[in-house]
């Protein structure tokens, strides 16, 4: 199955990769991320605040800014 990383909706998995790429297709929604290497968390920064991106989160950036949710 091929990811579409310019849809506007996107559900974390496994491959960190994909979520980076997704991410940076919708550079508008968030202000900015980091990833911690010792503990693996992906947090992204946005208008509504921080958030810690799983597998299983999803990601939602119709809006104009990222909506998160498990």
């Amino acid at each position: 199955m091929t990811k579409d990383f310019k849809a506007a909706t996107y559900i974390v998995d496994d491959n960190l990769a994909d979520t980076f790429c997704w991410l940076c297709q919708h550079q508008d929604s968030f202000d900015s991320f980091s990833y911690d290497v010792q503990t693996g968390e992906l947090i992204v920064n946005h208008a509504a605040g921080s958030d810690v991106i799983r597998k299983g989160n999803y990601l939602n950036a119709s809006y104009g800014v990222l909506l998160t949710s498990s």
